[in-house]
């Protein structure tokens, strides 16, 4: 009941700042809504991207979103000190879920205190059971990557999953990739490392 209360409190205080304030103070609280997980932040630049937290993985594409609310999932940092956020672009009817630098984004809009911080500490090594394409996400919601599969035999770091998928990391001699894949081609005893 008083959880219920508070919540009304909330609504209606809300409800009182949108007809007070301008539509930046809007803009402001909107940011620290939680979207299922993460938030949302606001874009001040398009956005370039990669597969993964750092220049070292894959290109994926440049979204002209500037000006608009991206949902943000997890951040990271690369060894350069450079934060990066995982967030999902909408593209055409798919979502891609990709990396970008915070810098592309007002900082004040990206409450990174409630977000997930990746930590590779925390990767296990598994073997690939079967050959998949490569999904921009978790699910048949994602585009899928152009000319990129998770092969039969490799070795793959098992980053998080997410329902049925999970996001995996490979290295080649050429740059480091990330990509989502059904979590049932994936063998579930963990290889040393």
């Amino acid at each position: 009941m008083k959880n219920a209360l508070v919540k009304s409190l909330c609504l209606l205080l809300v409800l009182l700042v949108m007809v007070v304030c301008s539509g930046t103070a809007l803009a402001a609280l909107k940011s620290y809504t939680a979207v299922d997980y993460g938030t949302e932040g606001f874009t001040i630049d398009k956005l370039s991207t990669r597969s993964g937290p750092s220049t070292e993985y894959r290109e994926t594409d440049t979204y002209k979103v500037k000006g608009e609310w991206i949902r943000v999932l997890s951040f990271s940092y690369d060894e350069g000190g450079v934060c990066w956020l995982q967030c999902d672009i909408p593209y055409g009817n798919k979502l891609r879920r990709v990396y970008t630098g915070l810098k592309r984004f007002d900082a004040s809009t990206v409450n990174l205190d409630i977000l997930y911080e990746e930590d590779p500490l925390t990767f296990v090594k598994v073997k690939v059971l079967e050959t998949s394409k490569a999904l921009y996400g978790p699910g048949e919601g994602y585009d899928v990557y152009k000319s990129l599969t998770v092969d039969r035999r490799q070795t793959v770091s098992l980053l998080a999953t997410e329902g049925d998928y999970a996001q995996v990391e490979w290295t080649t001699t050429k740059q480091s990739y990330r990509a989502w894949v059904p979590l049932s081609t994936l063998d579930d005893v963990p290889l040393a490392n």
